[in-house]
């Protein structure tokens, strides 16, 4: 029985650990969902969705750029930029949170290597 109890036991963490998401991807992932959060600016509950999402995969963008104090930098500045995009969605003011959201993929893509054009400039309301 106890033999049957710890194969039990293991299979939900196989399962786990095959759709986790590879550190090295974890950026990637955040700048995906902060560009939809930042496509989605007339809409606050999409920029909300997905600057959240966004957001679940920093921390482990944080301990893979560990060793690279400029990624890390960038990294801070984008989950301060998606918290800031959040914060307006839940005020519904769909513009600024689309425009933080813009922001934080900007940052986001630097940490990444710096290979993406920076945002257009945009005047804050």
């Amino acid at each position: 029985k106890i033999q049957s109890i710890g194969k039990l036991m293991a299979i939900p963490a196989l399962l786990l650990a095959s759709a986790r998401i590879p550190a090295e991807e974890h950026t990637e992932e955040a700048i995906r969902h902060a560009g939809q959060a930042a496509r989605a600016s007339g809409d606050s509950a999409s920029v909300k969705e997905h600057a959240t999402e966004a957001l679940r995969h920093l921390d482990a963008a944080k301990a893979a750029n560990r060793g690279n104090p400029e990624a890390l930098q960038h990294l801070r500045q984008g989950e301060a930029n998606l918290n800031e995009a959040i914060s307006h969605a839940r005020r519904y003011n769909s513009q600024s949170a689309g425009e933080e959201a813009g922001d934080a993929r900007h940052h986001l893509e630097q940490a990444g290597g710096g290979q993406h054009p920076a945002p257009p400039s945009a005047p804050r309301p």
